[in-house]
């Protein structure tokens, strides 16, 4: 019942067929298909791959939904096996190193990268010789080595002629784990994207008269519209139906399967355990047809009926929601019969992965732990690390339902926790590692195997650390288990990992850094050797250190140690004043981590170093462009904490108050140690609080900021502006005057004390210190100002020059106030430009209020609440909120009250309202 013309897709068929053109023409170029099930996205790219041109090489893959996170590489296994085969073999020797399936396995060197790299030079050899279009399907249940394979290709791709087509569900299940890849193919040039909508009822009825050969009668094609919701698939099997109407979609794809007769409907449900594509000779193996059964009879029965389709050497549904409906059918015993005939004939293939997955559904424990565990160890020397980890967490379930599990693998339990517990770290799931190693270190006896537990004590602290910055005891334990060996690598590595974990200039983070340099260098291990040289190239300012370290890590096969290095040299070029160098550094880094699929991760982290030094340079704009970027990426929540307390804190700069307090409601109540330069909330949440007028809930915030254990052990370019911040709502207090006054002195003392106890660390943190000390004192701005132009910081040179010229009134505060102006009307700081402008008595009359903003302005200024306002103006109290927001920000008024006064000064508002 499959309609024999394709139906309300030409517009995208012409579109791909140009996306091949351009990709033929002017270089590579992707092209994605979005839908929901049965919406049409398989018949399309069929028709898509069919009319291109003859000399255009067409290979195809598809990923497979067979439990957990996939099957490692599973579509670009189909790929390379046809492009290999088809053209240059030289390449089979060097790929069967990770994939296993084209030939004898090889012990695989080199790292991810690597591979990658051979995969991305077979598909440009190809497309040298012809153009290639290379086709996933189901994008959606792809594996994390595949998709970091094909984020990589549509990166790295440079030789004309390569068009990477793909389709998925914008709205299954396992889109949440592609996002992040979707986000970045969405910003390349040359992508595509085309999302399949529903069909029209003119639309649905030119489907059901070529499914009938006859034209239907509008008020079927109506109720079919309606029923269907234009999804060609539903379509089909209400045309199918006839007057019949099925309860459910799942009755409605099962009307047809069950009017198969015995032997094809058996061999249907056969073909539904495999969970995707499947070979002729694997379904002929695992078949049980009767003895008068023709297995070739009963298949041709099944592709005439559109249920199966021919896929190269083997089949596929038509459409997975047809597999599903049919495997869902299955009796329970059914199903198990099914997976043990899988796992008997696949028990001596390479795709351990399905093995296991098979004999785990057959309930055979024994089978499922041993190819579980082999094809666990094959992930990881294929750097699949998400099916490594799911692969182990199988073995971990069927452990205790083994005879001598341990005898079968040569490993114990306690072996197979590590590792996985490792697995979790590299794939950022980082609280089921906490789980694993907790498991691990509870059947450890730490006495009689020290090492075995340190070494978990060191993955739970590592994986602390990144969750949420705790896990310094896990390490400080590990350490203390270990002898105090100056040449044990393990220590050494240790040593090295809970230095990085603690605040930098700490004296225990000294003594760790040191330690682990000194164990690096004599044992000659370069992992530890790059965590010694980091530390302490940070904490002695030597730029030649860390470039040592740089050097070393690109001989690892780390690539997180490797962009770890960009991390500290863009602090360092902070700290030393030279924001172009630490944006130029981490931005590199960035690069790095998106070509080696650590967008998220590392890369998202870097993107904090970037946008900070952007926003000091003053180059806003691509400070906003950096922050959004990295968010799209979904980074882990600590990251994205400190992302978007940095993009809250750029847009307060800008007078933008209600993104602000998104942000600041975003960070308000988080706890926790500062890894991730989480100190940075409180400047944010005491600004907004200024910038709204409620001073009462600054206090609030600058009390919680002042108590803060991280703002004295810190250095002090994190925690210098914080106390800035902090003297910042003193000054609006002492501008409201009266009984808000009243407890600045004390504040005063203490935010003094604060900054007294604090080391100086470098020319950066050396201008804040000399800031915040004039903003104590209420004067003597002139050196702030000199310090913020050596540094060339426009923003917080303009800031300086406002304040020197309104409390030193120096005899060229007209100069000054004019340069303050220039500055910051580049920058777009508005609120900045407001107060230079009334300071410079050249505020306009208006200063761009509309109409409603007056209204609300006469209101505010005759002391009524945000709720008061919205009685008298019918609107609601979040709107007269908003209102508000934007009044403050467009009078450069910190206050409520000091906008008020700003409207009775200016004459903005009726003084009888």
């Amino acid at each position: 019942m499959v309609s024999p013309v394709l139906v309300g897709r030409d517009e995208a068929l012409a579109t791909l067929l140009a996306t091949l053109e351009t990709a033929v023409g002017h270089g590579p170029a992707v092209a994605l298909l979005a839908g929901e099930a049965g919406i049409g996205k398989s018949r399309l790219l069929a028709e898509f791959t069919a009319s291109v041109p003859a000399r255009v090489r067409v290979v195809t893959g598809a990923c497979a939904e067979l439990g957990g996170d996939g099957l490692a590489y599973a579509p670009f296994v189909a790929v390379v096996r046809r492009l290999i085969s088809d053209g240059p073999g030289g390449r089979a020797h060097e790929l069967a190193e990770w994939f296993p399936q084209l030939g004898a396995e090889q012990p695989g060197s080199g790292g991810k990268h690597r591979l990658h790299e051979a995969v991305l030079a077979l598909f440009e050899t190809v497309a040298a010789d012809r153009p290639l279009l290379v086709a996933i399907e189901d994008l959606h249940w792809a594996d994390a080595a595949s998709r970091e394979l094909f984020g990589f290709l549509a990166r790295n791709l440079v030789q004309p002629g390569v068009l990477l087509a793909a389709t998925y569900r914008p709205a299954d299940a396992g889109t949440a784990r592609l996002r992040p890849l979707l986000s970045e193919l969405a910003r390349g040039p040359r992508t595509t994207t085309l999302r399949l909508g529903p069909l029209s009822e003119a639309q649905v009825g030119d489907q059901l008269a070529a499914i009938l050969g006859a034209t239907p009668d509008p008020v079927a094609v109506r109720r079919i519209r309606e029923r269907s919701d234009g999804n060609p698939l539903f379509v089909e099997a209400l045309a199918r139906a006839g007057d019949r109407t099925p309860d459910s979609l799942r009755e409605l794809l099962l009307d047809g399967p069950r009017s198969l007769p015995a032997p094809a409907r058996r061999l249907l449900g056969t073909a539904s355990a495999a969970g995707g594509r499947l070979d002729h000779r694997l379904l002929a193996e695992v078949a049980e047809p009767g003895p008068d059964d023709d297995l070739d009879g009963l298949l041709r029965e099944l592709v005439d009926r559109s249920l199966l389709v021919v896929d190269g050497d083997g089949y596929d549904f038509r459409h997975a929601l047809i597999r599903q409906a049919v495997y869902e059918d299955l009796l329970p015993g059914e199903r198990a019969r099914v997976h043990a005939r899988y796992a008997e004939a696949l028990r001596d293939s390479a795709s351990l992965a399905e093995l296991a997955a098979h004999a785990d559904a057959a309930g055979d424990a024994g089978t499922t732990l041993t190819a579980a565990h082999r094809g666990a160890v094959r992930a990881y020397r294929s750097y699949a690390y998400a099916e490594q980890q799911h692969l182990l967490d199988r073995v971990l379930q069927v452990w205790d339902r083994v005879d001598d599990p341990a005898g079968r693998l040569g490993v114990d339990r306690v072996d197979v926790l590590t590792a996985a517990a490792e697995a979790a770290m590299l794939t950022g799931d980082y609280p089921h590692g906490i789980e694993l190693a907790s498991a691990g270190l509870a059947a450890v006896d730490e006495r009689a195997e020290p090492d075995r537990a340190a070494l978990l004590l060191e993955h739970r602290g590592r994986l602390s650390i990144r969750l949420d910055g705790t896990g310094i005891e896990d390490l400080e334990r590990a350490l203390s288990l270990l002898p105090d060996d100056p040449d044990s690598v393990q220590r050494g590595r240790i040593l090295g990992m809970t230095a990085m974990g603690r605040p930098l200039r700490t004296e225990a983070s000294r003594a760790e850094f040191t330690a682990a340099l000194r164990a690096g260098r004599r044992t000659g291990d370069p992992t530890v050797t790059v965590r010694g040289l980091l530390g302490v190239g940070a904490m002695t300012g030597e730029l030649a250190l860390l470039a040592e370290a740089a050097t070393l890590a690109e001989r690892l096969d780390s690539p997180d140690l490797a962009l770890t290095v960009p991390m500290y040299q863009a602090a360092l070029h902070t700290r030393l004043g030279d924001q172009q160098r630490a944006v130029a550094v981490a931005r590199d880094g960035i690069r790095r981590a998106r070509r080696l699929g650590l967008a998220r991760s590392r890369g998202a982290e870097l993107a904090r170093y970037a946008a900070r030094g952007l926003m000091l340079a003053g180059r806003w704009d691509e400070a906003d462009t950096v922050l959004a970027e990295a968010l799209r990426e979904d980074p882990p929540r600590a990251t994205r904490l400190a992302l978007r307390i940095l993009a809250g804190r750029l847009a307060l700069l800008r007078g933008e108050l209600g993104a602000a307090e998104e942000a600041a409601g975003l960070v308000a109540d988080v706890d926790g140690h500062d890894l991730l330069g989480l100190l940075a909330r409180h400047q944010l949440l005491c600004g907004v609080a200024v910038a709204r007028g409620e001073l009462d809930v600054a206090d609030r915030y600058l009390d919680r900021a002042l108590a803060d254990p991280a703002l004295v052990v810190n250095y002090g370019n994190d925690s210098r502006p914080v106390l800035l911040a902090g003297a910042l709502v003193l000054r609006a207090r002492l501008e409201r005057g009266g009984r808000a006054a009243a407890g600045v002195p004390a504040r005063r003392e203490r935010i003094a004390a604060l900054d007294a106890a604090i080391e100086v660390d470098g020319p950066f943190d050396e201008a804040h210190r000399t800031m915040l000390r004039a903003l104590l004192d209420g004067r003597g701005f002139g050196p702030a100002v000199a310090a913020w132009r050596a540094l060339d910081q426009p923003y917080e040179l303009a800031e300086a020059l406002y304040q020197h010229a309104r409390a030193d009134r120096p005899a060229d505060a007209a100069a000054h106030l004019r340069e303050a102006a220039g500055l910051a009307e580049r920058l777009g700081a508005a609120p900045l430009a407001q107060r230079i402008a009334r300071l410079a008595g050249a505020t306009p009359a208006r200063h761009g209020l509309t109409d409603r903003e007056r209204d609300v302005l006469e209101l505010l200024a005759a002391g009524h609440s945000n709720r008061q306002i919205a009685q008298r103006l019918h609107i609601s109290p979040s709107t007269a909120g908003v209102h508000v927001s934007h009044i403050l920000a467009k009078l450069g008024a910190t206050s409520r009250t000091e906008a008020a006064a700003i409207a009775h000064r200016e004459s903005l508002v009726d003084h009888q309202a």
